[in-house]
């Protein structure tokens, strides 16, 4: 259902203080005289509100040029100063609010007061401590890099590993709107949405503001079985030697087809690993590669030189480069 209807804004006096004034029916302050500043009005809470009846609009209201008093648009002269209003600029607009349906817009008075004490507290204290986290983790890797070292090493060896992953068909309950449901859906139940509601409250510029209630259909949502292929296992060969033929992995299917609880090759991972002996600790750091060409071409025994972490000790397995 949708509407429209009309509210008088509110505003306080700066020179007196006197607050909630009513921004179309007090152009002046009732308690001291001054006049109403446009810039400081603002949307009232819910339980505040007071409608204006039949109310005219003509336009956001026009700004005095001698004296900066607001005065209703059809107005020639100033009602403060009786100065002219040609070329006086329009009142200031106050930000749209759209507030959903259930929620409040709070006044000025009612808007939601700083935490304070112990919760504050911990919260700066979570606050720093994932803050000096996150510099530690940056400072580690920035030290790492500068600090970054030559070394000297000796290919020990080699190893290779063939993977293929296998998928299980499967039957997975999802759920989506209506018009993106999957055409292979099956045992579809549908749920009817209500409607989502908004209220938008709109400065006009006059001392009242428009507050205007949409409403839009939300599209049902569907709820579902689909057959989805899900990885379950894998099957690997393994080997060291560098000469030796390298196979993938004889795989057996269990069930093949596509069907609940049948089976198929998945993703096919093909892992070169090289072996080095740090010449200096004695320690074993190891290279990965996908180029099979690459990986047999460091012999065993052969000598190289890479840059090392300065913290860390990890090699940089781009940085290889044949060594004395």
């Amino acid at each position: 259902m949708n509407g429209e209807k009309t509210y008088e804004m509110l505003w306080d006096c700066s020179f007196c203080g006197a607050r909630k004034l009513l921004g179309l029916t007090h152009r002046h302050c009732p308690n001291c005289g001054a006049p109403q500043d446009p810039a400081k009005r603002y949307f009232p809470p819910e339980e505040e509100k007071i409608a204006v009846q039949d109310h005219q609009y003509v336009g956001q209201d026009v700004l005095c040029p001698a004296c900066q008093t607001a005065n209703g648009r059809l107005a020639k002269h100033c009602g403060h100063c009786g100065s002219p209003l040609e070329g006086g600029k329009a009142a200031a607009l106050q930000q749209e609010q759209v507030i959903p349906d259930h929620v409040h817009s709070p006044s000025p008075a009612q808007a939601p007061k700083a935490k304070t004490g112990a919760k504050v507290g911990i919260g700066c204290a979570i606050g720093g401590i994932f803050g000096l986290i996150v510099l530690a983790i940056i400072g580690f890797f920035v030290l790492n890099s500068i600090l970054k070292k030559d070394a000297g090493f000796k290919v020990v060896g080699h190893t290779w590993t063939h993977a293929v992953e296998i998928e299980t068909y499967e039957y997975k309950k999802e759920s989506s709107p209506c018009s993106k449901m999957p055409t292979s859906a099956e045992r579809v139940t549908r749920q009817k949405q209500e409607p989502v509601c908004e209220t938008r409250k709109i400065d006009q510029g006059d001392g009242t503001y428009k507050e205007k209630r949409e409403c839009k259909d939300q599209e049902d949502i569907c709820t579902y079985q689909v057959g989805r292929w899900v990885p379950k296992r894998s099957e690997k060969n393994t080997g060291s030697s560098v000469t030796d033929p390298m196979p993938w992995p004889t795989v057996t299917l269990s069930r093949p087809g596509e069907c609940e609880g049948c089976e198929r090759e998945g993703k096919k991972t093909a892992t070169y690993t090289l072996r080095l002996q740090d010449a200096s600790s004695g320690k074993e750091k190891t290279c990965s590669f996908s180029d099979p060409e690459k990986w047999k071409s460091f012999q065993v025994g052969s000598s190289w030189k890479a840059k090392v972490g300065g913290i860390s000790g990890g090699i940089d397995c781009d940085s290889l480069t044949p060594g004395p």
